[in-house]
C-alpha cells in the first residue's frame, strides 16, 4: 500500500466511525504507513462496526478460498461458528452469516435451507419473532449432555 493510500484509508475509516463514542469501543485499529511504519491514525470501532468490517473482509477473501468442502465439513464449520458466537456472548445468529459460511465452503442455498431445517428440528436453533431471518442459538441443558449416550445407542 502506498503511503498516500494509508492516509486515504484512515480518513475513510475515520469518517465511517465518527459517531463512535470512546466508551462503546469494541476494537481499536491502528493504521500505519508502509516503509517507515509510522503511525497514521487510530480508529475506534463499535461492536456493530467491527462485525460489518469483518464481514466485508470475509466477503473479499471468500473469492480466493478453495471450495472443496463436503457437506459434513460445512456443517462442522457452522457448528464452530455457533460455538464462537456463544463464546463471544452473542445469543443470536443471522441467516446471512450462515449463508456466507455455506457459500464460502461451496454449498448452495438449498443445502443451507435443508441444514437450517435440521438445526431447527433438532432444537439447536429457534426462530426469533422479533427479528426476521435471525435465529436464537440454544444450548441443551446440562443433564441432556451425556457423551456416551447417543440416539443410536442400544437401550
Amino acid at each position: 500500500m502506498k503511503p498516500r493510500a494509508a492516509r486515504v484509508l484512515a480518513a475513510a475509516l475515520r469518517a465511517w466511525t465518527t459517531t463512535t463514542p470512546p466508551d462503546q469501543t469494541a476494537a481499536r485499529l491502528d493504521i500505519r504507513e508502509p516503509d517507515t511504519w509510522s503511525h497514521t491514525t487510530t480508529v475506534n470501532l463499535t461492536p456493530d462496526r467491527t462485525d460489518r468490517l469483518i464481514g466485508m473482509i470475509r466477503r473479499d477473501v471468500a473469492d480466493r478460498l478453495p471450495r472443496i468442502c463436503t457437506p459434513q465439513q460445512t456443517a462442522e464449520a457452522i457448528e464452530q461458528h455457533l460455538a464462537h458466537r456463544l463464546a463471544a456472548g452473542h445469543r443470536t445468529v443471522s441467516r446471512a452469516e450462515l449463508l456466507d459460511i455455506a457459500l464460502r465452503t461451496g454449498q448452495t442455498t438449498q443445502w443451507l435451507a435443508a441444514h437450517l431445517i435440521a438445526l431447527l428440528d433438532g432444537g439447536r436453533l429457534r426462530e426469533t419473532w422479533w427479528r426476521p431471518r435471525t435465529y436464537r442459538i440454544t444450548t441443551p441443558p446440562a443433564w441432556a449432555i451425556r457423551p456416551t449416550i447417543t440416539a443410536r445407542s442400544p437401550q
